[in-house]
């Protein structure tokens, strides 16, 4: 296979045990082709590479050599502090099961004391602090004139009753075996240590792989085994996680060598072009992205093509305007929209806060007060759901119930419709992206890049490099307008 000049400086980067490679690796341009080459090229080596998900992790124990032994995080920490768990596992604590197992009498308490925990679960902290109550708790307290349980002793409570499994309701979270792994320092025997996706990693993960470095480890009385090299790819510009806990371990991560992969081989020149614009205006990037021209461009096909959106109330939108006269598919079932949140909060704007059965919207009381709250703290997708819920109002429900009985298998769809979010790691040929993406232009002209938080833009910049041959934008997007502004500076200068 012949490799470009960029990935062969990465490919013959030979690593003194302990040392470090970070890989800027932009959208589409070959990274795991990369890794692979290089796993290949040392046999006689022994590699670990670590997945970001299950998925990643299968396909990679596919395509790499029998050198490499591909992980998961949650993997490697299962055998030593998860298997004496294993009977008891659970993906998520209820809120009612909180309330009983701590003896609190609101709701509030309850979910503030979890989402405490949760965040002192991802920090690389070795303890919870009040630097990991969720900001929203405070002002909660504050706003209804209520007294503030001591969050900080009611997370240690409930930890403690994760691990010790004294409580019948509250089980070994997965997240929760983790930080026992990351807390016991872990020695990791490999020769070299492949981290994929790293824009994305959690601080529990980074200190658990970072902590491996400059460091040597004890394989008996006679022989000690040195530490093991690190291979860091990622794409800052990917980073669209931050809300469950990935931070910038990878953007301030200082490593021995520094190598960029540029020349994407998913697209050509155009949407190459587009999402440079991004990066450049919101980003400040330095570095441009570079397309491979393709040998044949289909047509755009009207009928068959996959949209893009930013929240799951948007897709939802488009869906109902496409049901009648497509087959409609959705990336991960029809489901992953969370449509069953979408009908609590048209309950609360019906009135029928009873009804409301996710844990979450059933701290507040009526739909005012969720509206309220989500304008204060700019969640956009509860904010869609609000606009989903006011122009469709009483007809939503049998709305919902027509478009599960019409959506069809992925794999069966002409159209596919999924978010931003779900669609990384994806491609398609022809691309729609739907316009409830944050705002790129205000009265005219570009926003600043200071005026929403930096994983907005990525999202946009992940939704444009999902597409090989075509991108369009719908009909409300103001990126075209920006694409527009980009272009005419670029003549005036």
């Amino acid at each position: 296979m012949q490799f470009t000049i960029e990935q062969e400086k990465i490919i013959f980067c030979d690593l003194a045990p302990g040392r470090a490679l970070k890989i800027l690796a932009f959208a589409g341009t070959g990274k795991t082709t990369t890794l692979e080459a290089y796993t290949r090229q040392r046999p006689q080596l022994r590699f670990l590479y670590v997945a970001f998900n299950k998925s990643v992790q299968q396909e990679a124990q596919k395509r790499f050599p029998g050198n490499v032994t591909a992980k998961t995080s949650h993997a490697l920490a299962f055998r030593a502090k998860g298997w004496p768990h294993k009977d008891r596992l659970v993906p998520g604590f209820k809120a009612n099961q909180i309330m009983a197992a701590l003896d609190l009498k609101q709701i509030e308490d309850a979910r503030f004391a979890q989402d405490t925990l949760m965040r002192y679960l991802v920090s690389a902290d070795p303890k919870v602090s009040r630097r990991h109550i969720p900001g929203g708790a405070t002002e909660f307290y504050k706003e209804n004139r209520l007294p503030a349980p001591d969050l900080v002793d009611l997370a240690n409570r409930l930890g403690r009753l994760m691990c010790t499994g004294t409580h019948p309701d509250i089980g070994m979270l997965h997240d929760g075996y983790l930080k026992l792994f990351q807390l016991s320092a872990p020695a990791l025997y490999f020769d070299c240590i492949l981290l994929d996706e790293a824009q994305d990693i959690n601080p529990v993960t980074a200190d658990l792989i970072f902590s491996q470095l400059g460091r040597s480890k004890k394989i008996n009385e006679k022989v000690r085994h040195p530490a093991p090299s690190l291979i860091l790819v990622g794409d800052i510009h990917q980073q669209i996680y931050s809300f469950r806990g990935a931070g910038d371990s990878f953007k301030r991560f200082e490593a021995d060598h520094t190598h960029a992969l540029t020349q994407s081989f998913r697209f050509d020149a155009n949407v190459a072009r587009v999402a440079n614009m991004v990066l450049t205006h919101f980003k400040k990037e330095r570095r441009k992205l570079t397309g491979t021209p393709l040998p044949r461009k289909p047509a755009w096909d009207k009928a068959c093509h996959t949209i893009i959106a930013r929240t799951n109330a948007g897709l939802f939108d488009k869906a109902i305007s496409l049901a009648n006269r497509h087959r409609i598919g959705f990336s991960g079932g029809i489901e992953a929209i969370r449509l069953s949140r979408l009908t609590d909060v048209c309950h609360l704007f019906c009135g029928d806060a009873s009804k409301v059965t996710d844990a979450f919207l059933r701290g507040f009381k009526d739909y005012t007060r969720v509206k309220a709250y989500a304008r204060r703290v700019e969640d956009i997708e509860i904010l869609a759901q609000c606009a989903m819920v006011e122009k469709y109002n009483f007809r939503l429900p049998g709305l919902i119930r027509g478009l599960r009985d019409k959506a069809v298998p992925e794999q069966e769809a002409d159209i596919l419709l999924t978010t931003a979010h779900r669609a990384k790691g994806m491609e398609w040929p022809c691309v729609l992206l739907m316009d409830d993406f944050t705002a790129l232009v205000k009265d005219g002209v570009p926003v600043a890049p200071s005026s929403t938080v930096p994983d907005e833009f990525n999202l946009i910049y992940v939704a444009m490099t999902r597409a090989r041959t075509h991108l369009r934008f719908a009909r409300g997007s103001d990126i075209p307008d920006f694409i527009r502004h980009c272009l005419e500076k670029d003549k005036s200068q």
